[in-house]
């Protein structure tokens, strides 16, 4: 079963007469002007449900189809082309501010299927409005490409070929609004409130998911024929893939229109874990076959604990989801008790899981063409990551946004930050073999204590509220940057203290009344001051803490912000929630990322949080390769205080700036709950080259009694041989040069 999710197709208007706008010329003009008006009119009373045609007059109308689906879609069909003439006649004389004025008469107005509902807006939709004839094109594309997936989603029952056929016949028109986006209309837009569905980026969400639910259609296909396992692990797999490139879409799309239905984002989020729990069973299932046994045990065991932790909300997808939760337990229940009996295999760790081998294409295997010539895809398969591939920048590290629940350290020798957004100033990660919670909110809402003033809970991950505790994994330190709720969340705090009563804990000072009766290992570092967390597996993980903001009067003491070094000294990452920070403190560090937040908040007459260019130099500052913003101030919040705050910049606009500045820099935004991963490259060529520097300045030294200071920051392979050979040389003209200046 798939889940279901018909809101697009509930799409209201309001009525429009042309021909009471429109200055007919002839006879012929009106006629056509009336036509149009009456075509429209059918769509407006079979969408609006204000129709009083009985079912009976409905099929002999449309000339005996059955499916409502199938009649709108025929009235659709039958307006589409009569509007797109207009449109194209209109455009000749488009100079004419008579035509102008006329088309802004029409008073176009559309409800969204894909906002929030508000307090204000519970009875009735609310309607938008935008004088352009293009905006009913786009409004009219949208609800058809809307009803086609509705239409399939009625006979997956009775024809899983032509269900499939639809989906992606919806995909291909999703794929068409993506393209060719209207100018004028996008112009418009920026004057009024819009819609969501007449972006770009939703019609390419839209087009993905379209594109999945026609591969999910074409899998039961396959179970029915009785398909090899692996395939149909591989196209589960295929299906979470297309899902997490929409929710990565979806979530910047929310940049442009922040109105978009948290529900749109649970359907994708929840639909995505379903299918890459059902990939992971039949995977498991594939190991098995295989006899690895052992194997195919500790990959149920990540599975089921990653899906556990993502249950949907809603009822119906809930009931669903938990099938699929009890039928891959049950699976896990009897190859464990098959395993204790007859193979006594020995079942590894997470961190010991094998990477299965990956096909050259991993969409090679589908059973139709899934993209456009524009759209390649990229992703690739492996038992226990589902993963973007890697971007490689400058030889040093490389980054991958990932979609995997956060695991063990991917490969030996080489150091990684698994970073996983959890909203507001709460983050999971993940680092050789180390899992740190920083500043977590995971119970209740971020009240301060004052719920009348100021009332916020998260917008994406508020399955990660309530039961989130239980399902959370073994974690090995706390970090908490301030004393205040929105970092020291009590809430979450007390409860995680009985879950990990020796929890290791990093804070500030300032938090020491709060922390102290909740938790009893706790070191409190002054800005300046740093401490090693040891993992199991003996890799070390160094924390040191930097001065952040001063959130009392001038004298008391700052906030931390903190600089995490990875085991083998090949990454450093610099995390300070509010972007105040100390010049001089940092300007003897250096980061390879920037975690900050860089849309400022502002009250009146006060600067709450600070960003865009103060982003941009803390960056330059700390010479960064990467800045992965947070958007601490995207809550769904309530309260005087609430509306008091203003937002000033975008990650848009942050972006600009920082390409003005540092070119090479790279902007890696987080989707919440997914991994965004950075991993070090040609560390070990460095190491080699750094050795072969230290030992020339030994030679000058000892000879010349030259003081120099070299470093290396990144070497690109390609140019190595010539480093080594021509690097003597031009140490020995700077040292001849140093010598004989003195």
């Amino acid at each position: 079963m798939m889940l279901h999710y018909q809101d697009p197709a509930k799409l209201r208007t309001k009525k429009i007469v042309f021909e009471e706008v429109y200055g007919a010329s002839d006879s012929c003009t009106l006629e056509q002007l009336k036509e149009l008006s009456s075509k429209r009119r059918l769509i407006e009373e079979s969408i609006n449900e204000s129709t009083s045609i009985t079912e009976a007059i409905a099929r002999e109308m449309s000339g005996g189809l059955t499916s409502h689906s199938q009649q709108v879609l025929q009235k659709l069909e039958q307006y589409l082309p009569l509007l797109e003439n207009l449109i194209f006649h209109v455009n000749l004389v488009s100079s004419n501010c008579q035509i102008s004025q006329w088309t802004a008469n029409l008073k176009i107005q559309w409800s969204s299927a894909l906002c929030s509902s508000s307090f204000f807006n519970l009875r009735s939709p609310k309607f938008f409005q935008i004088g352009d004839l293009k905006f009913e094109l786009q409004m009219m594309l949208f609800l058809y490409g809307a009803i086609l997936r509705q239409r399939a989603v009625e006979i997956v029952p009775e024809n899983l070929v032509q269900s499939a056929t639809l989906f992606r016949e919806a995909a291909g028109l999703y794929r068409h609004l993506a393209d060719e986006s209207f100018a004028s209309l996008q112009q418009h837009s920026l004057l009024v409130e819009k819609p969501p569905e007449i972006l770009p980026s939703v019609s390419t969400v839209m087009n993905l998911i379209c594109l999945a639910e026609a591969q999910a259609v074409t899998i039961r296909r396959a179970e029915e024929k009785g398909t090899s396992i692996s395939l149909l692990a591989k196209l589960h797999h295929g299906v979470a893939e297309f899902l997490d490139e929409a929710a990565v879409i979806l979530y910047a799309a929310i940049g442009e229109c922040k109105d978009i239905s948290s529900r749109f984002v649970e359907f994708l989020s929840s639909s995505r874990a379903l299918h890459r729990l059902r990939g992971q069973k039949y995977h498991a299932e594939s190991l098995k076959t295989a006899g690895k046994v052992g194997i195919s045990i500790a990959v149920l065991r990540v599975a089921l604990t990653d899906g556990k932790r993502q249950m949907p909300g809603e009822e119906s997808w809930k009931s669903t989801y938990r099938k699929e939760i009890d039928d891959t337990a049950e699976l896990l229940r009897k190859i464990e008790h098959e395993n204790g009996f007859v193979w006594g295999e020995k079942v590894p760790s997470e961190e010991e899981l094998p990477l299965c081998e990956e096909p050259e294409d991993p969409h090679s295997l589908l059973c139709f063409p899934l993209h456009s010539a524009s759209f390649k895809p990229t992703s690739s398969f492996s038992s226990s990551k589902i993963a973007t591939p890697s971007c490689k920048l400058g030889g040093a590290v490389s980054a991958v946004v990932s979609q995997e629940s956060v695991t063990g350290s991917s490969s030996s020798g080489t150091d990684v930050f698994k970073l996983t957004y959890l909203e507001g100033n709460s983050w999971l990660w993940e680092v050789g073999g180390l899992k740190i919670l920083v500043d977590p909110i995971l119970m209740g809402n971020l009240d301060f204590g004052i719920p009348w003033l100021y009332d916020a809970a998260k917008k994406f991950l508020k399955n990660f509220s309530g039961t989130f505790l239980s399902d959370l994994p073994e974690i090995d330190c706390l970090l908490s940057t301030q004393s205040l709720d929105d970092h020291c969340h009590l809430k979450t705090l007390k409860p995680l203290s009985k879950k990990y009563p020796n929890l290791k804990v990093l804070a500030t000072p300032n938090a020491k009344e709060l922390l102290d009766p909740v938790f009893r290992n706790t070191t409190y570092l002054e800005p300046g001051q740093s401490s090693v967390i040891e993992a199991s597996n003996g890799s070390k993980v160094k924390v040191q803490a930097t001065a952040g903001p001063i959130l009392g009067p001038p004298w008391q003491r700052p906030e931390n912000g903190y600089l995490v070094t990875s085991p083998q000294d090949q990454l450093t990452l610099y995390y300070e929630p509010h972007c105040v920070y100390n010049k001089r403190f940092l300007e003897k560090e250096r980061a390879d990322i920037v975690i900050t937040t860089v849309i400022k908040q502002l009250l009146p007459n006060f600067n709450l949080v600070s960003g865009q260019e103060d982003a941009v130099q803390l960056t330059k500052l700390l010479n960064a390769k990467f800045v992965v913003p947070m958007k601490n101030g995207d809550l769904d919040s309530k309260g005087l205080l609430a509306s008091l705050i203003q937002a000033e910049g975008t990650i848009g606009s942050f972006k600009e700036l920082l390409s003005k500045e540092l070119q090479d820099v790279q902007v890696l935004e987080p989707t919440p709950g997914v991994p965004v991963e950075i991993q070090a490259h040609l560390k070990l060529f460095h190491t080699h080259i750094c050795i072969y520097i230290y030992i020339c300045g030994v030679y000058y030294i000892q000879n010349k009694v030259v003081y120099l200071r070299i470093r290396v920051s990144a070497v690109f392979s390609m140019y190595s041989k010539l480093v080594i050979q021509f690097f003597p040389i031009l140490f020995f003209v700077f040292a001849s040069q140093q010598y004989n200046k003195k």
